[in-house]
């Protein structure tokens, strides 16, 4: 049993011994329509201000809605209905055994408003939020008919989602303008990363992250890093798995269309014991048979649910799972085509007879490339990627008193990658088959603790350990004796501490956060063992990380303005792969590329802006200023920068820490509800990023993101049972590498233009079940496009059905 299990079942063992049943009060009241009439199957929420408990349930065919056995303490209550605006109560008190009565008047052809949890970690109105945030409800995925995490987010302010292909191809976030491994991705407050990755951050997990059983998505943009952790230095994704709860309620369904797509869906949710019991749960299976090209095929199942069990008015327990596991034929890389100067060259693909006379296998000496400066991802037939990650979750939510609240959690991320490649294929091909396998583990136990001194102040205050483990093997058919394996293990002990005030009646909202980590890092293992490197090094514990955060933000409720702002320290912790990485050949022995002794990554950023409602909330306008520094960068250097002579290692490249660069930019967002039927929403974001230390001699301009990006999102409600969707994603041009002979130049490609349009029409069967038809095109103007020179498709189309029960 590992350390960490031991720890969180001591917390909680010592807390159910701890904690008393306590108080047996209840809110309960009406959910009704704009003409006071009942709304039936209206979804409620109760969150505890001090912590991370959220209590769901349904109304009933009449409208009504009851919470039983609370402790006593404030909430927040939220009320939302398909075809209405979400309705929030904000500081409900309720005393030791009272019975309090709200209605709840839910209204049609406002902006949403909803409670965040990702912003302070504890749950808070989005209009008290002093940070910039977005939140992408489960409505607005169904609507979009989105299943991958980079779909459903990729409409976000100064988000850029990179994806080099088709469905199951390689996918990025990045935030701002900086880097992928910049972008924490969290499930349910709790980071999700693959230790096995050159990073350690998502990026190697978010090409298989479909959203199954998701309640809803919040990013936060800028940096997080003082509450969770590393790689929060640009922003923070948060996967939020539906909460179940209410009478029982799911859905099936099925589609299929281009590209030789289906995916089928099943979902369940409820409650039981008077709601004491909530559960959800949610499968999903996707099957690409033909993919970009025609021969690039995936397929992807999924598994998520939660359950959660209310052992007294303030003790719940959660468990949560996620698992994927998937399979994909890859594309080989882009290849530069030689001859073009160092730096930056118009991308411009080879085509029509070159490529296919390049994919008959000619010589590219032999053929006329014209004015081409690079050869696009073509097939490679014996090339492909299995890969697996699943996170498991145990959650202790406790409130002993009114003013007290805590969590104690435990989870474990498990990943796993294996690469096969053969003789097949145009350009670089190994002589025979050969394997390489990725595996990562991390255990985390977090322990935190929310305190109320006043109504004005909330106090947080915790304790993380993590555990992170990083193994991989190769094996080489023709080469037996370069078979080799490693394996790395480093730890860590965290505490962090954050303040919030709310002042002058609630019209000025204050936080400030600090938090300090500390590594450990284990004798690393190589198979062979003869000559492997970092032998003789004594492992001193590497460099601490320490980040802050202060934000404020003041309401004047006369104009419903919100001026805000946000500072902030970030850091990435160098991963197990940087430290320890090499490579090993029977030939040439081991090459080493990792250093030990590299210190965590360092930046500061700020933003400021401001939040305007007008129409009576029918219209909501948002602008910030944004500007991140990265002081210190790990970064992989093959220019010279290390010295063999006088590198501990003999490394003549390999990772140091290196200065970074900078982003600055503006975003501009608009939420409109037009009329009770038509909404509108769309976001211009302009970035300026730049390095310090250029990756491409004399190219300073940052790589991969577009100075200018602009999204569009429009639905419209045809009577009771029709919508109708249109969605664009535009972008100006951009820097990327195509890499050839381990050199390359800096590649202008030109941005995406995507409009995707859908429908759908739902005919109700009784009265909880319904039958809904949907379909949607994507890339309607067939655009040809190239991701860093990765194929990606023309219009294709996709429809199905789905029966609501």
């Amino acid at each position: 049993m590992s350390l960490s299990f031991r720890l969180f079942t001591l917390a909680l063992a010592s807390t159910l011994l701890a904690l008393a049943a306590g108080g047996d009060a209840s809110v309960f009241g009406n959910v009704l329509d704009p003409q006071g009439r009942a709304v039936a199957a209206a979804s409620i929420s109760l969150f505890a201000t001090d912590g991370h408990a959220e209590i769901r349930t349904t109304a009933d065919a009449s409208g009504s809605y009851r919470f039983e056995r609370l402790k006593p303490g404030n909430y927040l209550l939220q009320a939302h209905a398909a075809g209405f605006s979400t309705y929030r109560v904000e500081n409900v008190h309720i005393d030791a055994n009272t019975q309090l009565k709200l209605d709840l008047p839910i209204s049609i052809g406002t902006a949403e408003q909803q409670v965040s949890v990702t912003a302070s970690s504890t749950p808070q109105p989005v209009d008290q939020v002093s940070k910039a945030l977005t939140i992408v409800d489960n409505a607005s995925i169904q609507e979009r008919q989105d299943y991958s995490l980079a779909d459903a987010i990729r409409l976000t302010p100064g988000l850029r989602v990179q994806q080099l292909g088709g469905p199951a191809a390689f996918t990025e976030i990045r935030i701002r303008g900086l880097r992928a491994e910049d972008t924490a991705v969290l499930v349910d407050g709790m980071r999700l990363r693959d230790a096995s990755a050159t990073q350690a951050d998502a990026s190697g997990l978010l090409e298989d992250f479909v959203v199954t059983d998701t309640s809803r998505i919040e990013i936060l943009r800028g940096s997080g890093s003082s509450l969770y952790g590393t790689d929060a230095i640009g922003g923070v994704v948060n996967v939020i798995t539906d909460q179940g709860g209410g009478k029982t309620h799911g859905s099936v369904q099925l589609e299929g269309g281009s590209l030789g797509l289906f995916r089928g869906t099943a979902l369940v949710g409820g409650g039981s014991k008077d709601n004491r019991v909530q559960y959800s749960a949610g499968i999903m299976h996707l099957n690409v048979t033909e993919g970009v090209g025609g021969d690039a095929p995936a397929r992807t199942s999924s598994a998520q649910g939660r359950v959660s069990y209310r052992l007294s008015p303030g003790i719940q327990v959660v468990a949560r799972f996620f698992g994927v596991d998937s399979f994909s034929k890859l594309m080989t890389s882009p290849q530069a085509i030689a001859g073009y100067p160092a730096g930056i060259v118009p991308a411009i693909p080879l085509s029509g007879t070159g490529l296919s006379a390049f994919n008959a296998g000619i010589p590219l000496s032999n053929i006329q490339v014209g004015d081409a400066t690079y050869i696009p991802s073509t097939d490679d037939p014996d090339s492909t990627r299995h890969g697996r990650f699943d996170t498991g979750a145990l959650m202790l939510l406790a409130q002993p008193t009114a003013t007290l609240g805590y969590t104690v959690n435990y989870q474990i991320v498990d990943s796993s990658r294996t690469y096969g490649n053969g003789p097949g294929g145009t350009g670089f091909q190994p002589i025979g088959n050969t394997f390489s396998d990725y595996g990562g583990r991390i255990q985390t136990v977090n322990a935190q603790g929310n305190y109320q001194p006043g109504a004005y102040s909330l106090l947080s205050a915790g304790y993380e350990y993590e555990n992170e483990n990083y193994n991989s093997g190769s094996s080489a058919e023709f080469s037996p004796l370069s078979n080799s394996y490693v394996n790395v293990t480093q730890a860590s002990n965290t505490a962090f501490i954050q303040d919030q005030a709310r002042l002058f009646r609630g019209r000025l909202y204050l936080s400030g956060a600090f938090r300090a980590q500390l590594f450990s890092l284990h004798q690393p293992m190589f198979t062979p063992a003869a000559n492997a490197p970092y032998k003789e090094i004594g492992f001193s514990a590497p460099p601490a990380a320490y980040t802050s955060d202060g934000s404020i933000a003041y309401f004047i409720r006369s104009s419903q303005t919100k001026i805000r702002a946000h500072v902030g320290r970030g850091y990435r912790a160098p991963s197990l792969f940087e430290r320890f990485g090499a490579g090993y050949d029977s030939f040439f022995g081991y090459s080493v590329y990792g250093d030990p002794a590299l210190k965590p990554e360092q930046s500061i950023s700020g933003d400021a802006g401001v939040d305007q409602s007008f129409l009576n909330h029918k219209l909501r306008l948002s602008s910030t200023y944004f500007y991140t520094r990265l002081q210190r960068v790990v970064a992989y250097d093959f220019s010279g920068l290390i010295n063999p002579e006088t590198d501990p290692f003999g490394r003549f490249m390999g990772y140091l820490n290196t200065s970074g660069g900078f982003a600055r930019g503006v975003e501009f967002n608009s939420d409109w509800a037009v009329n009770a039927s038509l909404t509108v929403s769309s976001s211009y974001t302009y970035t300026y990023a730049r390095e310090r230390t250029p990756l491409v001699q004399d190219v300073y301009q940052s790589f991969i993101t577009p100075r200018n990006q602009f999204t569009a999102f429009a639905v419209q409600r045809i009577g009771k049972r029709t919508f109708v969707d249109f969605s664009l994603n535009a972008s100006g041009n951009y820097l990327a590498q195509v890499y050839s002979n381990f050199s390359s130049g800096a590649y202008r490609f030109p941005g995406q233009k995507r409009a995707d349009f859908g429908a759908s029409y739902r005919i109700p069967i009784g009265e909880d079940n319904a039958l809904r038809i949907f379909g949607k095109a994507e890339n309607a103007f067939n655009q040809t496009y190239y991701e860093s020179g990765f194929v990606t498709a023309g219009v294709t189309a996709r429809g199905g059905l789905q029966v609501e029960f």
